[in-house]
């Protein structure tokens, strides 16, 4: 399978290349190449298949199986664990929370700056904002202790979000499947670099919480209740909890089960109180990049007087009525999370390459194409590392990454509507393809 191949080879170029923040011109361009030529093989694949005559034998992308769309996605995820993690440096703080609270720390009151009680570990030194406390859910902090007890390494928590991630893949499958569309979609997410670096490259927790969301989708899609699912993954990181309400009239009671696992993860590091958000407030209030929507929405009001902070706490509001009108006028979950998802990336200040998944997976699901746009041109963003001094580990952002990504993605959004209205009937992705007859059709053509 062509895409597979780009896939895999990519993979391996990305590891040979080695720290990737030493060489960021030359993994940007192996993301985007392996972006586009992924694309493309893709799109070859398909058009191959809808040649095919009745028949034939080979393996059709638009009708995987979940454990195929794994098994692939895991491959892909699996060359990339010899990478190290030279994108991003979260992962360091996901072990050093992890092993603090495995020895009885409180990580929303001691920040990795400060000298603990607990056994040291080398990569205490290597945490990002070290003066800062976690912002992360405490369901999050535990599963980071269980991998710590495990094997405080590197390694180990990017398999773990590579596995995380090869399941959301499937869940991705399972949900098209259900709804008896094409799993081609499911392939695409599997072998793109987005998802695939971000998980098993740089091992961000955000697949975690993703694989409790596609699931939900793919148990909703199939008659079954997603609310377990989506109450994990909100748990993990909060954004899977929007489509609690267009859940909730399955099997309601599941609703207690979330609310009882939230409260005992929470309950022994409730010393901390109000400091318990201490660290979340500190990023909504000061972290920025890569900001799209956000910076167009500052620039429109700062000639009105209203400084950086006013305008986050507006982006808030827009976004607080996206996810109250969802709720309102959508049924499907995988729309709301789409809307919101959307919104998310168009109003953040700070909107990192992994931070797109939470709009890809659900675009993906319900057929929208032109956040794929945005997906394979994130990889500019990292231009940014260009400018990184490994001594003071500073970095000056760059302007014209930002208008490189959200301009394609504008004119793809606007052309992909006007599509749908020129189009004769209502548009909806494409459907399952109907299995092929061991006997050519009598009115088949020859050719």
């Amino acid at each position: 399978m062509p895409a597979l191949l780009v896939a895999l080879l990519f993979s391996l170029a990305l590891v040979w290349l080695g720290d990737l923040r030493a060489e960021p011109t030359r993994a940007i361009v192996l993301l985007m190449a392996w972006g586009l030529l992924g694309l493309l093989a893709h799109a070859l694949d398909l058009r191959r298949h809808r040649l095919d005559r009745p028949g034939t034998e080979r393996l059709d992308v638009r009708r995987l199986r979940p454990r195929q769309v794994f098994v692939a996605a895991l491959a892909v995820r699996a060359l990339l664990l010899a990478s190290p993690p030279s994108l991003s440096d979260d992962l360091y703080r996901y072990i050093w929370e992890g092993w603090l609270v495995l020895h009885g720390g409180n990580p929303y009151l001691q920040a990795p700056a400060e000298l603990g009680l607990v056994p040291e570990l080398p990569v205490r030194e290597l945490v990002n904002h070290p003066g800062v406390t976690s912002i992360y859910p405490p369901l999050a902090l535990w599963l980071f202790a269980v991998l710590a007890a495990l094997s405080p390494t590197a390694l180990l928590f990017k398999a773990a979000m590579a596995l995380c991630d090869a399941g959301v893949a499937a869940a991705l499958a399972m949900a098209l499947r259900a709804r008896g569309r094409s799993t081609a979609n499911a392939w695409l997410y599997a072998v793109l670099p987005l998802a695939a670096v971000e998980s098993a490259g740089s091992g961000h927790m955000e697949f975690l919480a993703l694989l409790g969301m596609a699931l939900a989708l793919a148990h909703w899609s199939e008659g079954r209740s997603g609310l377990g699912w989506a109450g994990l993954g909100g748990l993990v990181k909060f954004l899977p909890f929007v489509m609690l309400p267009s859940l909730r009239h399955r099997q309601p009671w599941l609703l207690l089960l979330v609310l009882a696992l939230g409260v005992a993860s929470a309950w022994p590091f409730v010393a901390a109180g109000p400091a318990m958000l201490r660290g979340l407030l500190t990023y909504g209030q000061h972290w920025s990049f890569n900001a799209g929507g956000f910076a167009l929405l500052s620039g429109l009001l700062a000639p009105l007087g209203i400084v950086a902070r006013e305008a986050r706490l507006i982006a808030v509001g827009i976004g607080a009525l996206v996810v109250l009108g969802s709720w309102w006028k959508l049924r499907d979950p995988a729309r709301v999370a789409l809307w919101v998802g959307g919104a998310f990336v168009l109003l953040s200040p700070t909107v990192h390459p992994w931070y797109l998944v939470w709009v890809w997976v659900p675009a993906l699901l319900c057929g929208v194409r032109s956040w794929t746009v945005l997906v394979l041109l994130a990889p500019l963003s990292y231009a940014a590392l260009t400018t990184y001094d490994p001594l003071t580990r500073a970095w000056q952002e760059p302007a014209w990454p930002a208008f490189a990504q959200y301009l394609p993605l504008a004119a793809a959004a606007l052309a992909e509507s006007l599509w749908q209205q020129m189009r004769p009937g209502p548009w909806s992705p494409s459907p399952m393809p109907s299995e092929p007859s061991a006997e050519p059709s009598r009115s088949a053509s020859p050719i």
